[in-house]
C-alpha cells in the first residue's frame, strides 16, 4: 500500500537502524528481565543476584551480533559464551574460598569441582555442590537473553523466546513464595507487545520487498496503541468472575505444574544441595552444607502426618562440622574415607526393610512406633524419625561412621547423620519407624559424666579458628554465673541464656569475613531456630561439652480425632543435640518460639533401665492461650441462656446465578467493545497519510487479508482484484475500479482528485453506496471464513 512518507528514504541508515531494533531491545530487555528478576529473589542459593548482570550481557551481546549481518550464528555463539565465561567465573569469585583471588584460580577450582560431581553423578549419587549449581544458573540467565535476541533480532522469531522465557518464569513461579506475580504481568505484557512489534516489522519488511512506501515511526505509533490495548485487556480480565472450586482448581495447578515439577525433581537430583525457596514445599533438605543465611519465609503447606504415641522432633539430618558460615555433614565422607570408595553415597549401608540397626547407647530408651504418612513428595528421599531409628518399614541406605577395632571397620549406627529411603518417597505414602526416644531424668544426665568415646571427643568438640575470643569468653561467663558443674546444667545455662533474645525471621544475612554466630550473639542479637542452635553448639563445645547441629521438624500440631501429629513446613526447625556418655544424643531447645518446645525431664525416674521397660510417653499437653485471649477461646464452657431463642428468618440472598450471567455477559460486552476499539486503531494507523486511491484500495486488501483472501507479494493490483473478484463476484466491478485506480496513481505517478478514485476516462467512478456494499461483503467473509483455492 502506498504512502507519501517513506521511512527508508527520509531517515539515515543508522537512524533507521535505531527505530527498526531499538523497541524490540527494550521489550526484550523487559520481557527477559522479568523472568530474571523474578528468579535472582527466589532465594534457590546464595549469589543468585548475579543473574541479572549475566542476563545483560546476554541481551547487550546477542542485539549486537544479531545486527551484524557478516557474523554467522556459530561464530557469534562462542564468543558471546567466552565473554559469559569469563564474566560469570568473575561473579563467582565472591563465593569462593578468598585465597582464590585470580581468575585462573577461580576457574580451575571450577573445573575441579565439575569433574568430582561428574563422578559423583556417574556412580548414581546426588550432586552437592551449590557453587556449580550458581554457575550454572549464570550461564542459563546469559543463554536465555543471548537466544531470545538473536532469535528476534536476527531471525524474526517471536513465539519461541516467550515460550522459553515463559518456561522459565513458571518454573520459578511454581515453587516461589511468595509469587512474583508483579514480575509475570510485566513478562505477560511485554511478550504480547513484542508480538506486536514483531508483526509490524515483518510488515515492513514485506512492504519494502513490495516497493510500497510506508508511514513514519510506524513501530512506535502501533506499539503505543498496543500498550493501551494490552493494559485494558488486563485490567477488563480481573474484573471477570473469579469464583472456581478449590477441587477444579488444585486439579488445574496440578497438571500444569506437573512438567515443572518433574525438572525440578531432575534439577535436584544433580544439585541436591539447592534451597528450597518460602514455599516450595518439596520437602528437601540439603545433605551436605546447611548455610547460615538471611531471612527465611515458609508456608503452612502439610508436609507430612505422624502417628506416635509420643511426642518428639522429628530429625532428618544431622551436622557435625562448623565452618564459621555454615554447617557440613561430614560423616558421609569420613565412612567413604574409611571404606575406600569413590563417594559417601556409595558409603552408605544398606538395610532391608525392617532389618534392625543396631544402637549400643540404649539406657533410658522407650521403644516406640512412629508412622509417618506423607502429604507432599519427599524429594530429598530421607527418612524422618523422633529419637533413634532402630528399623525401618522400608529398604533403606543408612549413613553412619564406622569405629575401627582390631583393624576392622565395624558400622557405629550411635553416629548417624540421616538415613535415605532406597525407593522414591511420593505423596500418601506411608512407612513406620521403630524408634528409640529418650526417658532419660535429670538426675542421670548430671551424673552421666564426661567420659566420652573417641570419636565423640574427635569430631563434636571441633570448632574454626573463625570463632572469636569473645565468644569463648561468654561461654565461659555463662558456666561461672550459673555455678554448673556438669554438661547437664551448662547446656540448661546456655539454653535459658539464648531463650533471651528475640525469635526474627526477617534479619539480614550475615556480611562477609565474619563468624555467623559471633554476629548473631553479639551484633545481631535475634534471629531464628538456625542461630540459636549454631550458638548453643558452639557455646558447648568452647566449654568442652560435645554437640551437634540437627535439622528436620518440630513436633507439630496434634489432631485428637485422627490421633496424628500435622507437621507443615512452617516447623522446619533446627535444634541442638547434647552428647551424654551412656545416654546418646538428647534434645535441647533454645529457640524461644510460638512452634518450639522444651523437653520434658522428671527429676528423677525408676523408668527407662534398658529399651522397651516402660510404656511410651502420652503426647504433651496443648500450649497455654496466650494472656491476651477472649475468655471464648479459653475452651471454656459457656452457661446455656435461660430463654431458648427465637428463630430468625434468614437474610434474603441475592440471586447468584443471576449475577454471575451479568457479570459474563458485561464482560463479554467489554471485551468485544475493546476488540472493535482495536480493529478501529489498527485501522486507521494502516491507512494514515494514504491518498484516497491508495487508502480504499489498502482498506479493501485489509479486510479481505482478514476474510482469508490475502494479496500475495508476486500478484499485481489487477491479479489481486481479479482473485478477490472470484471470491466476490457480485463486487466484481467495484473491486476491478479500486484496484485500477491505485495502480493508474501508484505507476503512473498522477494522484487523483479530492472526492475522485480515479480521472482519466479509464474506469467510472466509484459510488460511495458500492463502497459500503463491498465493505460489509467484506466484513461478513470475515465472519464465514470462506477461503479461496486458488488455480493460477
Amino acid at each position: 500500500m502506498a504512502t507519501t512518507i517513506p521511512t527508508q528514504r527520509s531517515t539515515t541508515g543508522f537512524a533507521r537502524e535505531l527505530i527498526l531494533v531499538l523497541p524490540g531491545t527494550l521489550l526484550l530487555l523487559i520481557m527477559v528481565g522479568s523472568v530474571i528478576w523474578a528468579l535472582s529473589i527466589s532465594k534457590w542459593a546464595p549469589g543468585l543476584e548475579a543473574v541479572r548482570p549475566m542476563a545483560l550481557l546476554g541481551l547487550v551481546s546477542g542485539a549486537i551480533f544479531a545486527r551484524l549481518p557478516r557474523l554467522s550464528s556459530w561464530p557469534a555463539f562462542l564468543l558471546g559464551m567466552a565473554l559469559a565465561l569469563t564474566l560469570a567465573i568473575r561473579l563467582l569469585g565472591g563465593l569462593m574460598d578468598e585465597r582464590l583471588s585470580s581468575w585462573r584460580d577461580q576457574a580451575t577450582e571450577l573445573i575441579i569441582r565439575g569433574l568430582i560431581w561428574a563422578r559423583v553423578i556417574g556412580s548414581g549419587g546426588r550432586g552437592e555442590d551449590i557453587l556449580l549449581f550458581v554457575f550454572i544458573l549464570y550461564l542459563l540467565a546469559w543463554a536465555l537473553a543471548y537466544s531470545s535476541a538473536w532469535m528476534v533480532l536476527r531471525h524474526g522469531w517471536a513465539w519461541r523466546p516467550i515460550m522459553l522465557s515463559a518456561a522459565v518464569a513458571l518454573i520459578n513461579y511454581t515453587y516461589v513464595l511468595p509469587k512474583p506475580t508483579l514480575a509475570f504481568f510485566i513478562f505477560l505484557c511485554a511478550a504480547l507487545l513484542l508480538l506486536v512489534y514483531q508483526h509490524v516489522v515483518q510488515r515492513q519488511a514485506a512492504w519494502e520487498d513490495q516497493r510500497i512506501d510506508y508511514p513514519d515511526l510506524l513501530i512506535l505509533r502501533f506499539l503505543s496503541s498496543a500498550t493501551m490495548v494490552v493494559g485494558l485487556l488486563i485490567a477488563l480480565t480481573s474484573l471477570l468472575p473469579g469464583e472456581v472450586s478449590i477441587d477444579r482448581a488444585t486439579q488445574t495447578w496440578s497438571l500444569i505444574s506437573s512438567p515443572f515439577r518433574t525438572a525440578r525433581e531432575s534439577w535436584e537430583d544433580l544439585f541436591s544441595t539447592i534451597s528450597a525457596p518460602p514455599g516450595a514445599g518439596s520437602g528437601a533438605f540439603t545433605t551436605g552444607t546447611a548455610p547460615l543465611g538471611g531471612p527465611r519465609q515458609l508456608s503452612d503447606e502439610l508436609v507430612m502426618e505422624v502417628r506416635s504415641t509420643a511426642y518428639d522432633y522429628w530429625r532428618v539430618i544431622a551436622f557435625d562440622k562448623y565452618t564459621g558460615a555454615d554447617w557440613q555433614n561430614s560423616v558421609g565422607e569420613q565412612a567413604r574415607a574409611a571404606l575406600g570408595l569413590a563417594t559417601r553415597e556409595q558409603a552408605r549401608t544398606p538395610r532391608a526393610a525392617e532389618e534392625p540397626m543396631p544402637v549400643f547407647e540404649t539406657r533410658a530408651r522407650r521403644t516406640v512406633t512412629q508412622t509417618v504418612i506423607l502429604a507432599a513428595d519427599r524429594i530429598d528421599d530421607l527418612i524422618v524419625v523422633g529419637g533413634a531409628a532402630s528399623r525401618v518399614s522400608l529398604a533403606t541406605l543408612v549413613e553412619h561412621n564406622y569405629l575401627v577395632e582390631n583393624g576392622v571397620n565395624r558400622p557405629n549406627f550411635d553416629e548417624t547423620a540421616l538415613i535415605v529411603s532406597a525407593e522414591r518417597l511420593t505423596i500418601g505414602q506411608s512407612y513406620t519407624v521403630t524408634a528409640l526416644i529418650s526417658a532419660a531424668d535429670v538426675t542421670g544426665l548430671r551424673a552421666a559424666g564426661d567420659d566420652y568415646p573417641t570419636w565423640v571427643r574427635e569430631r563434636y568438640l571441633q570448632l574454626p579458628v573463625s570463632v572469636s575470643a569473645r565468644t569463648r569468653e561468654l561461654a565461659a561467663q555463662i558456666a561461672i554465673a550459673s555455678g554448673a558443674g556438669n554438661a547437664y546444667d551448662l547446656a540448661i545455662a546456655i539454653q535459658d541464656y539464648l531463650r533471651t533474645l528475640p525469635y526474627n525471621e526477617t534479619i539480614p544475612a550475615p556480611p562477609a569475613g565474619v563468624d555467623h554466630v559471633d554476629w548473631f550473639l553479639f551484633t545481631q542479637r535475634e534471629g531464628y531456630c538456625d542461630y540459636f542452635a549454631s550458638a548453643m553448639v558452639v557455646l558447648l563445645r568452647a566449654e568442652g561439652v560435645p554437640a551437634r547441629w540437627v535439622r528436620g521438624y518440630a513436633g507439630g500440631e496434634f489432631d485428637a480425632e485422627q490421633g496424628v501429629y500435622q507437621v507443615r513446613e512452617n516447623v522446619a526447625h533446627s535444634w541442638p543435640e547434647v552428647y551424654f556418655p551412656g545416654y546418646g544424643w538428647e534434645r535441647f531447645e533454645p529457640t524461644s518460639a510460638s512452634y518450639t518446645s522444651l523437653p520434658q525431664r522428671p527429676l528423677t525416674s525408676a523408668l527407662g533401665r534398658d529399651a522397651g521397660d516402660a510404656e511410651p510417653l502420652p503426647p504433651p499437653p496443648p500450649p497455654l492461650p496466650d494472656a491476651d485471649d477472649d475468655v471464648l477461646d479459653q475452651g471454656i464452657e459457656q452457661e446455656p441462656p435461660l430463654v431458648e431463642q427465637i428463630p430468625t428468618a434468614a437474610p434474603t440472598q441475592p440471586n447468584t446465578t443471576l449475577l454471575r450471567t451479568l457479570n459474563v455477559a458485561g464482560a463479554i460486552s467489554g471485551l468485544s467493545l475493546l476488540l472493535v476499539a482495536a480493529i478501529y486503531g489498527f485501522w486507521r494507523y494502516e491507512l494514515a497519510g494514504l491518498s484516497q486511491a491508495g487508502s480504499t484500495y489498502a482498506g479493501m486488501v485489509l479486510l479481505a487479508g482478514l476474510g482469508g483472501v490475502s494479496q500475495m507479494a508476486h500478484k499485481t493490483p489487477l491479479e489481486y482484484a481479479a482473485i478477490l473478484g472470484m471470491a466476490l463476484p457480485e463486487h466484481r466491478s467495484t473491486i476491478e475500479r479500486i484496484a485500477a485506480a491505485y495502480a493508474y496513481e501508484r505507476y503512473a505517478g498522477s494522484a487523483a482528485a479530492p472526492g475522485q478514485l480515479f480521472r482519466g476516462g479509464r474506469a467510472s467512478r466509484v459510488s460511495a453506496e458500492e463502497l459500503q456494499a463491498l465493505r460489509r461483503a467484506l466484513l461478513r467473509r470475515i465472519v464465514i471464513r470462506e477461503r479461496l483455492r486458488e488455480n493460477v
